[in-house]
């Protein structure tokens, strides 16, 4: 299936056009979708973090687009956003691999030595980071009892609210433990999507934020 020069109506925006692009190998049927309402669905669901299953935008198709169709049919921009979250992705699945906790640094790297040492000292900063329990290094208190006072002492929550403040000075969200600095920051995309607090970065904003962990090596 390939472009077409016959005017036809986009069947989501019901606008006019002349320029139909190909979606994907396995699609069979015909493509009554314009370039741009096909930008805006990939566009979408690269925001709310769906990058490994984003299908055909044609009611009824299960067909799911491939890396090449999204190089292909979105601007280079967004197309560099989308590689970057798919490299996240896929990194987040390595067992040893942590982020930084210092805010504003944006690196990860690997800490082989796992729970048996963990402090992590970031190849970039050199801010230490604790390996188990995924916050700043919590010095002078060991994993377990840095846990136990995380379950017994949330002393500075407030009924009605998420907003943590552990002994050691590190903020984070009560549901889904993400660093309330970065939360602060740039917004409440930052919380984990399965948080109750978490809203998708809106489409507006996609183009003014600047990308905060950004990979320079691994």
């Amino acid at each position: 299936m390939g472009t077409t020069n016959k005017c036809s109506t986009c069947s989501v925006c019901y606008n006019s056009t002349s320029e139909y692009p190909l979606i994907v190998d396995s699609c069979v049927h015909e493509l009554n979708i314009c370039r741009d309402c096909v930008v805006r669905h990939i566009q979408s669901d690269i925001l709310k973090g769906n990058i490994i299953n984003i299908q055909c935008p044609s009611a009824d198709c299960e067909a799911t687009l491939s890396y090449n169709d999204i190089k292909r049919l979105v601007p280079k921009n967004l197309f560099e956003r989308y590689g970057l979250f798919l490299l996240r992705h896929v990194i987040r699945q390595l067992e040893d691999f942590r982020w930084c906790k210092r805010q504003g640094c944006g690196w990860g790297q690997e800490h082989c030595s796992g729970d048996e040492e963990p402090i992590m000292t970031c190849h970039a900063c050199m801010f230490k980071t604790c390996f188990t329990c995924d916050v700043p290094w919590h010095e002078g208190i060991t994993c377990e009892q840095f846990k136990e006072n995380m379950e017994n002492d949330p002393h500075e929550k407030k009924e009605g609210c998420e907003h943590m403040a552990c002994i050691c000075g590190y903020e984070f969200c009560w549901l889904c433990l993400s660093d309330y600095d970065q939360i602060r920051k740039d917004g409440n995309h930052k919380h984990k999507p399965t948080c109750q607090h978490y809203a998708p970065l809106k489409e507006e904003d996609e183009e003014e934020e600047e990308e905060e962990d950004d990979l320079y090596a691994l």
